[in-house]
């Protein structure tokens, strides 16, 4: 896959090396291929030295990937990994070194248009199948037992927005639920939490897996004027109404916070 541009993006994001300080950062360019599809690329930079001691490189993507965890070796072009796709998300990276030791580092890739064309190199580089292009985005809605009207509310002003609805209340008799809730989440563009009050153990966990996948867009809806964010919300912008029967009108509202649309 050719390169066409040069300009990269630092991580914001690596988790802090245990072992000793590392020059290694994670490079990334992005170019726009048309109908929100882009090809992207991901590698290391850093001293001569420290790549030299890398022995490998392991990425792990988005669950949606044919191939979501694939190894690259190629040391030559910084473990270079190509790749194309749709949407944001978080890529994790184990760098295995040769004497044994494993930092992990994780980036978050960003489709922002790395611009200027240039001929890629002859050198090989990891390559990867692309994810497949949905025909629309997918939005996981769960709630509390006492917000199934608001969570139903929910789920029907979202059916009619050209999106994919999926909930706990589709596991269907017969199939293992915290597995197939799971699987839910983990292909979830965006993830709205219904909370009119102390969120159930259930939906803890949900909240949890939501932000340890990587959900790109999570979105608490709070009904009730008193109602408080549980601690691991706290950092993420929710939106408010006084009463379940609100829920339907704020219908735009979700769609722009949780789609990321304008």
């Amino acid at each position: 896959m050719a390169v066409r541009g040069h300009l990269t993006m630092d991580s914001g994001d690596d988790e802090v090396r245990r072992c000793r300080p590392m020059t290694i950062q994670i490079k990334q360019q992005a170019v726009p291929k048309g109908k929100d599809w882009w090809e992207w690329s991901v590698w290391l930079e850093g001293a001569k030295k420290e790549l030299e001691g890398i022995d490998h490189v392991v990425y792990t993507l988005h669950p949606t990937f044919p191939n979501p965890v694939v190894p690259v070796t190629n040391r030559a072009t910084g473990f270079r990994l190509d790749s194309s796709g749709w949407g944001e998300f978080t890529i994790y990276l184990q760098i295995k070194n040769k004497d044994g030791s494993t930092s992990k580092r994780r980036h978050y890739l960003k489709l922002i248009d790395s611009g200027i064309n240039m001929a890629r190199s002859n050198q090989k580089s990891g390559k990867l199948s692309s994810a497949k292009e949905p025909s629309r985005r997918t939005v996981f809605v769960s709630g509390g037992t006492r917000d199934l009207d608001a969570v139903h509310a929910v789920r029907e002003a979202l059916s009619g927005q050209d999106v994919e609805v999926v909930g706990p209340q589709d596991v269907k008799a017969g199939q293992q639920w915290q597995g197939t809730v799971s699987d839910m989440i983990a292909r979830a563009d965006s993830a709205v939490f219904v909370i009119s009050g102390r969120p159930n153990l259930w939906m803890n966990e949900e909240i949890k897996a939501a932000i340890k996948v990587g959900v790109r867009h999570i979105l608490p809806l709070v009904i009730g004027a008193n109602v408080e964010l549980p601690d691991i919300l706290r950092d993420i912008n929710a939106v408010r109404v006084e009463n379940s029967s609100d829920v339907a009108n704020i219908t735009e509202t979700i769609l722009k916070q949780s789609l990321g649309r304008k």
